[in-house]
C-alpha cells in the first residue's frame, strides 16, 4: 500500500503536472459526476513529511446540500475511523468539521509515510456545491507546515484553503445497465472494420475491489496484452506484462460513483491509451503485430463484490480524443471525422438479444436499472430576425429517442408559454423550422425548444434572447455595517443561477479584491470583505453576471 500511495502521490503531484511546485504535499481526488441525493467519497493523500509534526488537523467545510457521513484513515492493510466534530468556521456560511489524524501512531511516526484520508458525504437533491478543505500539520499545537497543492482547479478565496467543485446530476427513470456480480463475465470481440484508430469508451460503476476488472485480449494468441485493476484502497491502475509503459498516474476510484473509461489504440504511433474521466490513465506500447479485429474486451468479476456497465461504443476516431469527451454523456456519439461502429445502451436489449450477436458473450450477467449520466441529446436552437417575423431552426437534438418538440415563448419577466407544437416522426437528422411573429424592436423576448422523449423525460434547447434590455439575475444589498471598520457583510439575493463576480474597488476604478469567482444557485448569500490593511474611505463593490451587473458603495471609517 505504501508503494501504490507514494506512485499515485509522486506522479499525480509532480510527474504530471510541471508547473506545480515541489512543495505540493498532498493529492486530493473526487468524482466530476454525482448522482443527486446519493452518498459520495473524496480522497486525500500525503504523508508525514514534517520529523517534528505530531498531527495532521483536517478542517473540512461542506456547502450547500452536503454532509459529512464518515472519515476513514487508511494504510497498508488497516483501516480505522476517523471521529470528525463540529469547529469554527468564521467567514463561511456554512458549518465546517475537523478530524485530527495522529502522526506519533507506529504506522505513522516514520517521515514520508503515505497516508490516505477518506471521507464520504451524503448529498441532497442539488445540482452544484463545493467543499472547503484546510489542513494543519502541528507539533504541540505548534503550527509546523499546511496541507499545499498549487493547483489552479483548487484555488480558494481564502489562504491555505483548497476548494473542489462538484457538479450533481440526475438520470432518466428508464435507463438501464449491465451488472456483473461475482463470477460474471461479458466479453465483446472488435472484430469489426476500423479505417483509422479504434477507441473503445464505456460508463462503469465499481463496487469491486482487488482484482482486474478489464482485460484486453490479442485473439491470435489468447494473451492478455493489458488489464485495468482496481486496488483495495479504491486505486486503479493499468497494467500490460508484454508491453513497455510509456506514462502511468494511478486513479482514485470512488464507490458508487460512475466513471467514464477509454482506450484508444493508436495503429499508426504502435501506441495504446488509457483514460479516466478525461484524465490519461496510462499509455504503452503496442505490439507490433496486433490490429484492431484481433482485440477482445473481457470485462471480470471475481470478487465478490459487483459493478454495472453502460453506454459502451466502439468508434473509428479520426481527430483527437479530448474532442470525444464531449459526447461522454450523451447517448448518441455526434462527429463529422469519426463513426460509431457499435453502441450497446442495454435500454432496449435483454440478455436473451445479447446472447445474439455473434461477437459478443456474456455469462451470469443482469439487466438492471442504471444511474449513469447518460441523457439524450437536447437540441440546438437557431433565429434569424425577419421583418415581421423570427424565424426559429432547431435540430441535432435525439432524433431516435425523441417524441414531440414544443417551442416556448417568454415576453420580458414572465414565464414561458407554448406556441407551437410538432410530433418527431423520426425522420432523421433534419431541421424543424417554425415562424413567431414580430410585435416591436423593443421587445424583449426568450425562445426555447422543449424536447420530449418517448420515455416522458425532457430536455430543453438552450434559451435565446432576442432585445437589448437587461434581466435583474440578482437583488445586491447593502453592505452591513456601513460606514465599518474593519469588516462588514456583502448580501446577495440570486434570482437566477448563474456565474457571478463579486468585486472590490477603489473610487478612481482600481480593483482591491475579487470577493468570488463562480458559480450560485438561486438563494441568498453573505459574503465578507476586510478592510484591515486598507486606509479610510469609499470603496465600490460591484457584482457581475452574464446579462446583468449593478454596483453600490460602501464607506471604511478608521
Amino acid at each position: 500500500m505504501i508503494k501504490v500511495l507514494a506512485i499515485l502521490f509522486s506522479y499525480g503531484l509532480i510527474s504530471s503536472v510541471a508547473a506545480q511546485s515541489f512543495s505540493d504535499n498532498f493529492k486530493l481526488a473526487y468524482p466530476n459526476l454525482v448522482h443527486q441525493g446519493k452518498s459520495f467519497e473524496v480522497s486525500i493523500i500525503t504523508s508525514n513529511e514534517f520529523n517534528n509534526a505530531d498531527k495532521l488537523d483536517l478542517y473540512v467545510i461542506p456547502k450547500r446540500g452536503i454532509k459529512p457521513d464518515e472519515f476513514l484513515l487508511r494504510f497498508e492493510k488497516e483501516v480505522t475511523e476517523i471521529e470528525f466534530s463540529g469547529a469554527s468556521s468564521e467567514g463561511y456560511l456554512y458549518d465546517a468539521v475537523m478530524c485530527s489524524i495522529d502522526l506519533t501512531e507506529a504506522v505513522l511516526e516514520e517521515s514520508g509515510s503515505f497516508f490516505q484520508i477518506l471521507m464520504r458525504f451524503q448529498s441532497e437533491l442539488i445540482d452544484y456545491s463545493e467543499i472547503e478543505f484546510y489542513g494543519e500539520f502541528r507539533e504541540n499545537n505548534r503550527l509546523v507546515d499546511y496541507l499545499y497543492s498549487s493547483d489552479i482547479k483548487l484555488l480558494s478565496d481564502y489562504p491555505n484553503h483548497h476548494r473542489i467543485k462538484l457538479n450533481f446530476y440526475t438520470s432518466s427513470i428508464n435507463e438501464k445497465a449491465l451488472l456483473l456480480e461475482s463470477g460474471s463475465e461479458f466479453t465483446v470481440q472488435t472484430d469489426i472494420d476500423i479505417q483509422n484508430d479504434l477507441l473503445f469508451e464505456y460508463w462503469i460503476n465499481l463496487n469491486q475491489k482487488g482484482y482486474p476488472f478489464l482485460e484486453i485480449k490479442n485473439s491470435n494468441t489468447d494473451l492478455v496484452e493489458y488489464r485495468l485493476t482496481l486496488n483495495d484502497f479504491q486505486i486503479a491502475t493499468a497494467e500490460s506484462d508484454f508491453n513497455s509503459e510509456l506514462f502511468v498516474t494511478p486513479h482514485f476510484v470512488p464507490s458508487n460513483v460512475w466513471l467514464h473509461f477509454s482506450a484508444l489504440f493508436l495503429f499508426n504511433n504502435k501506441q495504446v491509451e488509457f483514460y479516466c474521466d478525461g484524465m490519461e490513465l496510462a499509455s504503452f506500447r503496442m505490439s507490433p503485430s496486433l490490429t484492431s479485429n484481433e482485440l477482445i474486451f473481457s470485462f471480470i468479476n471475481g470478487n465478490v463484490g459487483e459493478f454495472q456497465i453502460d453506454q459502451l461504443r466502439v468508434i473509428d476516431l479520426n481527430e483527437s480524443i479530448t474532442s470525444t469527451f464531449n459526447s461522454k454523456t450523451f447517448s448518441s456519439f455526434v462527429s463529422e471525422k469519426s463513426k460509431t461502429k457499435f453502441q450497446l445502451s442495454f435500454n432496449e436489449t435483454t440478455l436473451s438479444d445479447l446472447g445474439q450477436i455473434e461477437f459478443i458473450s456474456i455469462n451470469n450477467g443482469t439487466i438492471t436499472p442504471s444511474d449513469a449520466p447518460v441523457f439524450s441529446r437536447a437540441p440546438e436552437l437557431n433565429i434569424k430576425i425577419l421583418s415581421n417575423f423570427y424565424e426559429l431552426t432547431w435540430g441535432g437534438g435525439d432524433y431516435a429517442n425523441a417524441a414531440k418538440y414544443i417551442v416556448e415563448r417568454a415576453e420580458g419577466e414572465s414565464g414561458f408559454q407554448e406556441v407551437y407544437g410538432i410530433d418527431s416522426d423520426d425522420s432523421g437528422k433534419k431541421d424543424l423550422t417554425f415562424l413567431s411573429e414580430r410585435k416591436d424592436d423593443s421587445e424583449v423576448i426568450y425562445f426555447r425548444v422543449k424536447q420530449i422523449n418517448k420515455d416522458g423525460s425532457v430536455l430543453y434547447s438552450s434559451q435565446v434572447k432576442i432585445g437589448q434590455a437587461e434581466i435583474q439575475e440578482f437583488i445586491l444589498g447593502q453592505n452591513f455595517p456601513n460606514p465599518f471598520n474593519p469588516s462588514t457583510q456583502i448580501s446577495v439575493e440570486v434570482v437566477e443561477s448563474s456565474e457571478f463576480q463579486i468585486v472590490v474597488y477603489t473610487l478612481e476604478g482600481k480593483e482591491v479584491e475579487v470577493l468570488f469567482e463562480g458559480y450560485l444557485a438561486q438563494g441568498e448569500y453573505q459574503f465578507k470583505f476586510d478592510g484591515s490593511e486598507l486606509p479610510s474611505g469609499i470603496y465600490l463593490y460591484k457584482v457581475s453576471s452574464p446579462n446583468f451587473n449593478q454596483t453600490k458603495k460602501m464607506i471604511l471609517a478608521k
